[in-house]
């Protein structure tokens, strides 16, 4: 007999994705309100709405 397993919705998916979209842009309207420029910054922003992106998706469980 095996465990029930979970599935993931594609509302999950699209959630997570949105999310991530969303903390991009907002991380780059900040970075700029505050003067910060350059591939440090987009870097440092990508990393974080990447890993937003995927907490939200894996929350939604």
């Amino acid at each position: 007999m095996s465990a029930p397993r979970v599935t993931t919705g594609k509302a999950s998916l699209i959630g997570g994705i949105v999310v991530a979209i969303a903390t991009m842009v907002l991380w780059m309207a900040a970075a700029h309100e505050l003067g910060f420029y350059g591939a440090p910054v987009l870097i440092a922003g990508l990393v974080v709405s990447a890993i937003t992106g995927i907490w939200t998706r894996l929350a939604d469980l």
